[in-house]
């Protein structure tokens, strides 16, 4: 039997070597930091063409990189934008993790309506700039002046998680003002043929061939959603499902539309006078549509969480 002394001497070694263990995943996890990095650009198109703004903005963390594309006609030419310039979308692209998925040309689209007029981001030329270039929480934001109010998109990463942050806010004219953000995804890529389908926590949404197909959501009871393409055939998808999340606080309504089985649009409409939105976005690497809607249900909350509480670290 081992003497006393010599057992004590075992216990204290064996603690000492669980606090070297603990000290060195603690050290670990200090010392994972996410880094951005923003490219401006002003560009002609075509020959002699009008002029326009091209920003790229990478935010790249230990759980996942995502990249961002502007791009618009300088004034007085922003109202050429959607049909010359960005396929008749916003202008505000996702080329990382893929150019897929989540659109390149336009994968978010705000509006902010009041009683008079609808203003929306992809109309006006807009302001890319880093608030927060490394650390544990990076940060971009997009800007624009519209004709009723200001818009603001904040794009936050946080190092250690997989999602790419959203906060919508905006400052209006008129009090009753309300925001809608309108999302773009062609989730499995652009190679034909297709079958997207969208599950919430409870349904699974179907197309409806070459019409729209449009689902009312209730942002309460289905927060997330997973955007996929269900196709069985033997071409390989370059990505994965697509997924978003939102925090239901001032959320009045919420839908995702379908349309010709091709591009899939989540949207959500404040309340009056409501003017924020906080969502989660996610692009995963080719996988099932199950493995996806497993890991978004089990970590959307608390990434939301994390996300607000980092919000308020960063400051206006």
């Amino acid at each position: 039997m081992r003497c006393l002394p010599g057992l004590l001497a075992a216990m204290l070694a064996t603690a000492a070597a669980g606090e070297d263990l603990l000290a060195d995943l603690r050290a670990e996890v200090e010392a994972i930091t996410a880094t951005a990095t923003l490219k401006p650009a002003e560009a002609t198109k075509g020959d002699g063409g009008p002029a326009y703004r091209h920003v790229t903005v990478k935010l790249a963390g230990d759980e996942a990189t995502y990249g961002l594309l502007y791009k618009s006609f300088l004034p007085p030419n922003e109202h050429r934008n959607r049909t010359e310039l960005n396929d008749f979308a916003s202008g505000l692209g996702m080329n990382l993790p893929s150019a897929f998925g989540w659109y390149s040309n336009g994968f978010v689209d705000v509006v902010l309506k009041d009683a008079k007029q609808s203003c929306a981001i992809g109309d006006r030329c807009g302001q890319v700039a880093l608030v927060r270039d490394s650390g544990k929480v990076i940060a971009a934001d997009c800007t624009w002046r519209l004709a009723n109010g200001t818009v603001r998109l904040r794009f936050l990463l946080l190092a250690n998680r997989p999602e790419l942050f959203l906060s919508v806010t905006a400052r209006a004219d008129d009090p009753a003002a309300r925001l809608e953000v309108v999302l773009r995804c062609y989730p499995g890529g652009f190679t034909s043929p297709f079958d997207r389908r969208v599950h919430t926590s409870g349904r699974e949404l179907v197309h409806q061939g070459e019409a729209v197909a449009d689902h009312a959501v209730a942002p309460v009871a289905e927060p997330w959603l997973i955007l996929a393409d269900h196709y069985p055939g033997l071409t390989m998808r370059p990505m994965g499902p697509c997924t978003v999340a939102v925090d239901p606080t001032g959320i009045e309504a919420a839908g995702v539309t379908i349309r010709g089985n091709y591009g899939v649009e989540p949207h959500y409409r404040t309340k009056a006078g409501v003017l924020a939105a906080l969502l989660a976005l996610r692009e995963f690497p080719p996988t099932t549509w199950q493995n996806a809607r497993d890991e978004v249900a089990a970590t959307f909350a608390d990434g939301l969480a994390a996300a607000g509480a980092a919000l308020a670290g960063v400051g206006e």
